[in-house]
């Protein structure tokens, strides 16, 4: 019993055609086929079983050599010719050896002989079935790692697309700086070193907050709220320098809305994820430029940083009709 659980671990889930005209032997070999796998088909003769084949997926074939109509080395060949990897067992009798030369040329590799020993069969069973279901294991693992390498390629055209609206952003926040008047002084705008430290870890949590919810296919209220209060726990920091009062309450109304309207987010988040990148690679470059001691280059991104959050707002707002005011096309 302990080889049949044995056997029956790799079989249970596969399915057999069974040809023998020998219906005494049939009936009684059926039954430990039935024991064994998810379906059994059982013919008579050659002929019905190629019929059947025809018309039906079958892991495995198990046939005799002599039979009426179609023999075993004829219904082998035809098999053969449809599918070359089908996996096939021979039942054969000590008087069929003439017969061994042709199932070798077949690529036939295992035998069973009559009388049928219900160990032997199980051996043979077990030896076919962990290869069908080691072959299938494989397939499924290469169709896996197809799907995942398609994953990736979408993810890096994601990333390609965002490359491409850090560029354009660099051009348009020089062109802004241009032609607009400074709204803060950059007169005492720098942050203390313990600041910037704290900022530095904020961006690594907010970094990670944003990423997993790029990545979540089932975005939980709880995921948006913890992004909210790590945007809040960065404006506390901000808040500290008056120079940047405007960037602190932008900042500080996107993560009260993630708290308090974190459904709208989530409708909304296949809209929102590539700008909320943008928008966090950019604080990154700010508060790296203000590390460095530019702050005229960190006031640069100012500007650059609140229009990605009023856009972002207003996606999350639903109010579509003010995104084009927000949005430059490049």
């Amino acid at each position: 019993m302990n080889k049949i659980n044995i056997t029956l671990e790799y079989t249970k889930d596969l399915t057999v055609l069974y040809a023998e005209d020998d219906i005494e032997l049939s009936v009684q070999t059926e039954k430990l086929f039935n024991m064994l796998f998810k379906k059994v088909i059982t013919t008579t003769n050659g002929q019905e079983a190629l019929e059947k084949y025809k018309n039906e997926h079958f892991d495995i074939v198990i046939t005799d050599i002599e039979m009426p109509l179609m023999g075993g080395v004829e219904l082998t060949s035809e098999i053969k010719g449809i599918n070359s990897d089908q996996a096939i067992i021979i039942i054969s009798a000590y008087d069929n050896s003439e017969y061994l030369l042709d199932f070798i040329n077949l690529n036939v590799k295992q035998f069973v002989q009559k009388p049928i020993n219900i160990n032997d069969m199980l051996k043979v069973l077990l030896d076919v079935s962990k290869n069908i279901v080691n072959s299938i294991l494989v397939e499924d693992y290469r169709k896996e790692l197809e799907k995942n390498n398609t994953t990736l390629k979408e993810k890096n055209n994601e990333l390609q697309s965002l490359v491409r609206i850090l560029d354009s952003k660099i051009i348009q926040i020089a062109k802004e700086n241009q032609n607009s008047s400074k709204n803060v002084t950059l007169e005492n705008s720098s942050f203390s070193k313990d600041n910037l430290s704290e900022l530095k870890n904020l961006e690594i949590d907010i970094s990670g907050a944003a990423v997993l919810i790029s990545l979540s296919k089932n975005l939980k209220l709880s995921n948006i709220q913890v992004l909210g209060e790590l945007f809040l726990s960065y404006t506390k920091v901000i808040s500290s320098n008056q120079s940047y009062d405007e960037l602190s309450d932008k900042i500080a109304t996107l993560g009260q809305i993630l708290n308090h309207a974190p459904e709208n987010f989530i409708k909304k988040v296949e809209d929102i994820s590539i700008l909320l990148e943008s928008f966090i690679y950019v604080l990154r470059m700010w508060r790296k430029n203000l590390e460095e001691g530019a702050n005229e280059k960190a006031f640069e991104l100012h500007t650059s940083m609140i229009n990605d959050i009023n856009t972002i707002i207003s996606i999350i707002n639903g109010t579509e009709d003010e995104i084009e005011s927000e949005i430059e096309f490049f």
